[in-house]
């Protein structure tokens, strides 16, 4: 999937205003001050510009945080740059100290670049372990023992005296070293995580992108330490070229698709396997699956009132009105056609009594098989009716404000989203007694995700090992359900812990200031078929509800 034409120009503004900083050096050589000035400039502007990239397209909260407080730390480090060499006199004590505060950034930005790498793989909701944290002790150790190197001078070593530092000699020190191997690890480090947890294996192969950075970093780093005088160092400054090897490194894992971004929406809905698409009231199609078929703005609002046939009536058209246009899908029943014109066709065969029998038993077969599509399908729909209802309620209802509207979609989105997987869990049952307790928890985490969307604050903790009987898991996720459509609209915060094991399952939330309580005797007599207890107390405002059901209903 490629980028979008956003993320393009926008990341093509930032490589020209690098470009431009170099340019500027050269072009203004001999006046140091202004073409500092406007190296920070541009630097500065093209750091805003990746923070904008990195909240539009980083999914999530933390990973953005991270990236973008990296990006903050390497604006610092130009400013100071900026602030030594135009606003301090050489020499200067205080101008020695700015420049031991340059590790700051190249200590910090690598840590937090390697703490967003962690993300990768994990679900949103999950954060890494604290004991990364514990990662900070060293890069405060590091950038604490280089700021206070005139005591020691273990970093940089002078043969000069200090107050002629900045023309003296020196030579580096073991906690210099330490500060180029600590970035060295973590970079190394991140390279593995990234390939190890890449969900993707074809991805994999994009290893080499993120690698051409640092790749340029290490050349540069040696040509630092064997040419000083070159003019790539004239052109790019050590602050400079680390802000670029920094973000470039970063930006290479997105674009490799190694870190999950979200970007060219479009290219998602065009992969779709749904031949559906999305038209503005001025007949203009903004979004198309690639299986769809072309359709025009007259057949789409038709559809709307009735079914529309296109392709000699082998497709099936149909249409809602949406919030700034319509939305569209078709379906393929061309072989129901063909089972149609089979059906007639065999009229002219029934004369010949083999061939009569023949059709009735391949009926048969075919009626029987519907038969069972047909209970599966009832029962799928008994089961969640009253959802059912209260969703064409809410989409039948008149025309509102926009912001009522906006809040009664995202509690269709929570009944949808409960239709959606109490059907799935139901045809697991269905193929196989016993579910994978994994279910329960995706079905639980992704309503809480649309009760978080809906306004109300959620937490849900799982520990799900191996699987549990059907009936228990529909239970379970019946009475998660009943307990939220209860609560919903009123309740502010709600939680969730959900355990699953050999021995059966566990499920209790919590629910402050909720619009109503669960019936204490809702499912009684399925709650006691399964040997398990439904306990549903309050406290003051809030609402606890404990669940237990033991593995295949053994008493408890």
């Amino acid at each position: 999937m490629q980028s979008s034409k956003e993320t393009k120009t926008l990341n093509s503004i930032c490589i020209v205003l690098v470009l431009l900083g170099g340019f500027v050096r050269l072009l203004l050589y001999d006046r140091q001050m202004t073409y500092n000035t406007v190296i920070c400039m541009f630097f500065t502007a093209a750091a805003f510009i990746w923070i904008l990239q990195l909240k539009r397209r980083l999914v999530q909260s933390d990973v953005r945080k991270n990236l973008i407080m990296a990006a903050y730390l390497m604006i610092f480090w130009i400013a100071m740059r900026t602030v030594k060499y135009i606003f301090l006199p050489r020499g200067h004590i205080i101008t020695r100290y700015v420049w031991y505060m340059y590790y700051i950034p190249q200590v910090f930005c690598v840590l937090l670049m390697f703490f967003s790498v962690l993300y990768i793989g994990r679900p949103y909701d999950r954060p890494i372990s604290r004991r990364w944290k514990l990662l900070y002790i060293p890069a405060f150790v590091i950038v604490a023992g280089i700021l206070t190197n005139d005591f020691h001078q273990m970093a940089f070593r002078f043969t000069g005296k200090f107050p002629a530092w900045n023309d003296a000699y020196y030579s580096h020190g073991p906690l210099y070293l330490a500060v180029m191997l600590w970035m060295i690890i973590l970079f190394a480090a991140m390279l593995a995580v990234v390939f190890i947890r890449c969900a993707v294996p074809a991805r994999r192969r994009k290893i080499w992108i993120p690698m051409i950075p640092l790749g340029i970093g290490i050349a540069y780093l040696i040509l630092f330490f064997v040419k000083p005088d070159s003019i790539l160092l004239f052109v790019f400054r050590v602050p400079e070229i680390g802000c670029i090897i920094f973000a470039a490194f970063m930006e290479s894992l997105i674009r490799a698709h190694l870190l999950p971004s979200n970007d060219s929406y479009g290219d998602f809905w065009n992969a779709s396997s749904i031949g559906a698409g999305i038209m503005d009231r001025e007949g203009g199609i903004r979004y198309k699956s690639e299986s769809g078929v072309p359709v025009t703005p007259v057949q789409v609002r038709e559809a709307q009132k009735h079914e529309i046939l296109l392709k000699d009536g082998s497709i099936s058209l149909r249409s809602h009105e949406i919030q700034g246009g319509f939305g569209y899908w078709t379906r393929d029943i061309s072989e129901i056609n063909h089972l149609n014109q089979e059906l007639a066709d065999m009229g002219d065969v029934l004369a010949e009594e083999n061939a009569m029998l023949d059709a009735e038993n391949k009926l048969k077969e075919k009626r029987f098989k519907i038969e069972q599509q047909n209970e599966l399908y009832d029962s799928l729909a008994k089961s969640v009716s009253l959802q059912l209802d209260k969703l064409e309620e809410l989409l039948g209802m008149p025309r509102q404000e926009e912001e009522e509207f906006e809040q009664t979609m995202k509690y269709a989105c929570i009944l949808n989203s409960y239709i959606k997987r109490h059907s799935n869990l139901q045809l697991l049952f269905h193929q196989n007694k016993e579910i994978p307790g994994d279910e329960l928890r995706l079905a639980v985490a992704e309503s809480l995700e649309y009760v978080r969307l809906y306004g109300v604050k959620t937490y849900g903790a799982y520990r799900t090992d191996g699987g549990l009987s059907g009936a228990v898991i529909l239970t379970t996720y019946e009475i998660f359900e009943a307990v939220l459509e209860a609560a919903i609209p009123g309740t502010n915060a709600v939680l969730v812990n959900l355990e699953i094991s050999d021995g059966g399952l566990q499920m209790r939330m919590e629910l402050n200031t909720p619009k109503g309580m669960l019936n204490k005797s809702f499912m009684e007599e399925t709650i006691k078929s399964l040997n398990g207890r439904l306990d549903i107390e309050a406290e003051q405002r809030t609402e606890y509800v404990s669940l237990i059901l033991p593995s295949g209903g053994e008493s408890i």
